[in-house]
């Protein structure tokens, strides 16, 4: 039995439900016990690849010939971007033309998204986490800190009493104002990441799948890496908390001699997020393809 699996995940065999598997239909998809192999195969369709188990999705499965219905595509013609078996090779159709092997391309795709897979869960997603919870606990304490600065405002009010309660409230309402700014900002840079990191979420699962369909050459060849997109990581916001300035009392300037708030900045940093780890310095295999 596959070490993956453990005794109470034990895979049973599609036709019967009840023999424990040990063969595996590489064509067609199926987990087969020894008893079933035959029956499986009884259809006369010569295309069943039987494997054991432990070698499931080991065997590649190329497209059938659209001009010779009985052979199957193992080359691919960059020039008129079109598969083709050997017989359309040595036509004249393709003559001059760049030809590659699928299976080399394969291969070479196979390995590369591998690594895209590492670096993406290792590196770029580990990144946009850590910057999403780091604004999430940014928004999360704004208001102890506009708290904070609310009642250095109050306890100056204190002092000036009924005069100067006019001033206090109109700061006051700046203050919350600010506040709801300060919060929009980061909610929208929040958002941002949130997205990002959702479409890096949404990247991993087509990994995934297509790694769960490691032997279908299309679902290899057509893959796009967007690691390069995800490795290039967005500005970072940084909004600063506004600062209370207070005054000396005097009551013929209440206004403004009650202090007064330094207004919200923020600014944007091209560089001010860096990757958990430096992305590795792999070769591109992807989009060079060995012609031959």
């Amino acid at each position: 039995m596959d070490p993956c699996y453990s005794a109470q995940d034990i895979v049973q065999c599609f036709l019967c439900n009840d023999n424990i598997v040990q063969n595996y239909c590489d064509f067609c998809h199926v987990n087969l016990c020894k008893a079933c192999i035959g029956e499986h195969i009884s259809d006369g369709y010569d295309k069943h690849k039987i494997v054991t188990f432990q070698q499931r999705k080991s065997t590649l499965i190329f497209s059938s010939c659209k001009k010779h219905s009985k052979e199957t595509c193992r080359l691919q013609c960059q020039s008129c971007n079109f598969f083709m078996c050997a017989k359309c090779y040595i036509s004249k159709e393709h003559k001059d033309h760049n030809v590659i092997d699928l299976e080399n391309s394969y291969n070479s795709k196979k390995a590369n998204i591998e690594k895209h897979m590492e670096e993406i869960k290792n590196v770029i997603f580990p990144t946009y986490e850590e910057m999403r919870k780091t604004l999430e606990s940014k928004i999360d304490s704004l208001d102890g800190n506009y708290e904070k600065i609310t009642s250095m405002i109050s306890r100056q009010g204190e002092e000036w009493h009924r005069e100067i309660d006019r001033s206090i409230k109109q700061m006051k309402n700046e203050i919350n104002e600010i506040k709801v700014h300060h919060r929009d900002i980061l909610k929208k840079h929040f958002k941002e990441i949130e997205q990002i990191e959702s479409l890096v979420k949404e990247n991993i699962r087509t990994l995934e799948d297509i790694q769960r369909k490691s032997n279908v050459v299309s679902a290899i060849i057509e893959y796009k890496s967007r690691n390069n997109e995800f490795g290039k990581l967005p500005p970072k916001v940084e909004v600063l908390l506004p600062t209370f300035f207070s005054e000396p009392l005097d009551r013929g300037k209440v206004d403004k001699m009650i202090g007064s708030i330094k207004p919200l900045t923020s600014t944007t940093d091209e560089n001010g997020y860096e990757l958990k780890k430096q992305m590795g310095p792999y070769r591109e295999l992807l989009d060079a393809p060995e012609v031959i």
